[in-house]
C-alpha cells in the first residue's frame, strides 16, 4: 500500500474515532439534562403538594385556635361525657330507647 492510503486510512479512523467520541459525549449530556429535568420536575410537584399541605394545616390550625374555647368549656366537656362515654350526672336516669 501506499503512504496516501495508509494516511487517508489512519485519518479515516481517526475522524471515525472522534466522531463516535463526540456521539457519546453529546448523549451522555442529553441524558443527564434530561434526568436533571425529571428531578426538578419531580420536586416541583412535591413543593405544590407540601405547600398545600402546610395551607390546609394552617386552615386547620386556625379553626381550633378558633375553636379552642369552646373545646376547652364545660359545655364541650359535658357534651362529650353523654355522647361519647355515656356518663350522665348524679341523680340523673339515663333512658334507652330499644326502637332503634
Amino acid at each position: 500500500m501506499s503512504r496516501k492510503t495508509t494516511r487517508k486510512k489512519e485519518k479515516s479512523f481517526s475522524n471515525i474515532l472522534v466522531l463516535c467520541f463526540m456521539l457519546v459525549f453529546v448523549c451522555v449530556i442529553c441524558f443527564n439534562l434530561y434526568s436533571q429535568a425529571r428531578t426538578i420536575y419531580e420536586l416541583k410537584q412535591e413543593e405544590i403538594a407540601l405547600n398545600t399541605e402546610i395551607e390546609n394545616e394552617k386552615k386547620k390550625n386556625l379553626e381550633l385556635n378558633v375553636n379552642q374555647d369552646y373545646y376547652t368549656s364545660d359545655a364541650y366537656i359535658e357534651k362529650v361525657a353523654r355522647e361519647q362515654l355515656g356518663l350522665v350526672k348524679p341523680g340523673e336516669i339515663e333512658f334507652i330507647n330499644k326502637s332503634k
